[in-house]
């Protein structure tokens, strides 16, 4: 073997300096066990008060919402400059958790860097960084361990959560919130001797996101739900100290095009000085439009008002001008929020199919700006909003609609139809009372912004009423300038 081949160590052993940060439950066992350097062992009449005593890391059973997991800070053993590692493996062994045993897992990785680029030009050599950024974290470690029979409180999660997202943005330079997932939600095998031991290494694109970042630091493990693991090595090497230069150069990146993907116009706020964006004059013009041919098909309920209202020229006079829905007779006594998006989790949406003018956006020009109004909606206006659209110029407006109530009622219409839906506006929050656009060339929130398109299709979460939807782009038709729609036109 070439001596320039670097044997992989156990970064996740307590004897190579891991730490456990965080767990969010360590009812029957604590987490610093899945990190202990010795083999783990059973005694079969050994109980304590919260019940059987288990060597690894064993939450209660799930009694509320989310599930249970923990931070793990690697550790680089003798090689104390490196804090970055590369990861190649996973060992998880189960052992003597033969009916309690997490009956899934998934394992995330993430760098966690310094929050303060002065700071670390000031003092490289110091970690507390590593430790710090998750609360309670110092205080865990200053006791040496966690404490059995105890559990964190939904909003000491919460913080948790939060810290992790925090440092996954300052690392990925304000790309992502997410870690790194270096083994899927994979389901684990009882305890038993010819079943315990499982083993993963690595697939081609987690390598390729870990060298990205310039290697991590610390792991994610996912309980699903619940449950317990015995043991858990983490196997690969430290990186050489230079590698942390990576997020230096990503800092150093132009962030205009990282600006606020949505901007917010509240009509409290619009005037003859301030007036609202879709007031005003744009070089394309707005397909949707009544004016320009467009028309409301079609929608899944319209208990208040109907799509033709959408496409209106005109600012609307009242909440019964515009597209308002029932409120869903099936939506949850509690509302949940996803965590990561921030958005209702919820699979609850109405929708609308709206068919623009001008022959739609031409193919290779597309839509450059939407236009998402509440006006007048303050106490009714839908939690978010997203489009998909379609570009079907020989297919007729009853099988596009068809296709789309097909679509939200979770048939797979596009492996069964000539009509393609693909994304065009990410789901996103809405606020009351306000115009709210998105533009394709700042931000990210318009996908897809440049194929052509004839419809789309509207979708609010879970329920509720727009005033307006607005598309702008290249029309796939050029209309005579002496006449918006009776004139002679001419396909591009």
């Amino acid at each position: 073997m070439s001596s320039s081949i670097k044997k992989p160590i156990n970064l996740s052993c307590a004897n190579n300096s891991a730490k456990i940060l965080f767990a969010t439950d360590e009812w029957f066992a604590c987490a610093d066990n899945i990190i202990s350097p010795y083999p783990p062992t059973f005694i079969p009449d050994l109980y304590c008060e919260q019940g059987k005593v288990m060597d690894g890391w064993e939450t209660r059973r799930k009694r509320t919402e989310g599930h249970d997991w923990c931070i793990v800070k690697l550790g680089c053993g003798d090689d104390e400059g490196s804090k970055n590692c590369m990861i190649e493996s996973i060992e998880l062994d189960t052992a003597f958790f033969t009916g309690n045993q997490t009956p899934r897992i998934s394992i995330e990785a993430m760098k966690v860097t310094r929050m303060n680029k002065k700071a670390a030009d000031d003092d490289s050599s110091d970690d507390d960084y590593l430790y710090n950024w998750m609360p309670g974290a110092v205080s865990r470690l200053a006791r040496g361990k966690g404490i059995q029979g105890t559990g964190q409180s939904p909003e000491t999660i919460r913080r948790a959560h939060a810290a992790c997202q925090a440092v996954a943005l300052h690392t990925t330079n304000q790309q992502s919130d997410e870690w790194i997932t270096i083994l899927p939600q994979t389901e684990l095998q009882p305890g038993y001797e010819e079943s315990r031991y499982h083993t993963f290494q690595l697939d081609a694109d987690a390598k390729r996101a870990l060298t990205d970042i310039g290697g991590v630091t610390h792991v994610r493990v996912n309980y699903y739900p619940d449950g317990g693991v015995a043991r858990m090595k983490i196997w690969g090497y430290p990186l050489p100290t230079s590698s942390s230069t990576f997020v230096n150069s990503i800092e150093q990146t132009n962030h205009a095009a990282e600006e606020a993907a949505t901007t917010i116009h509240p009509h409290s706020s619009s005037s003859s000085t301030n007036p609202p964006p879709s007031s005003k004059a744009y070089h394309q013009p707005e397909l949707s439009s009544v004016l320009h041919g467009g028309k409301g098909l079609e929608c899944s309920n319209k208990h208040y008002g109907v799509p033709p209202n959408l496409i209106r020229s005109t600012l609307g006079v009242d909440m019964g001008d515009g597209w308002e829905t029932a409120r869903h007779p099936h939506r949850p006594a509690i509302v949940t929020k996803d965590p990561v998006t921030g958005l209702q989790d919820t699979p609850l949406m109405d929708w609308a199919v709206l068919k623009l003018g001008l022959g739609g956006a031409a193919d290779n020009s597309g839509v450059e700006r939407i236009i998402i109004d509440t006006r007048h909606f303050k106490g009714n206006f839908p939690e978010s909003v997203s489009i998909d659209a379609t570009c079907c110029h020989d297919v007729s407006d009853d099988v596009i609609c068809a296709s789309a109530s097909a679509a939200a009622d979770n048939v797979d219409s596009n492996n069964n139809s000539t009509v393609k839906w693909f994304p065009l506006l990410k789901r996103t929050a809405l606020t009351a009372d306000a115009e709210h656009e998105f533009l394709r060339d700042q931000g990210k929130m318009i996908v897809n912004g440049y194929r052509g398109v004839t419809h789309v299709r509207v979708s609010i979460y879970p329920d509720g009423g727009l005033s307006r939807v607005r598309i702008y782009g290249c029309p796939a038709i050029k209309a005579d300038e002496n006449s918006m729609l009776g004139g002679e036109i001419s396909r591009l």
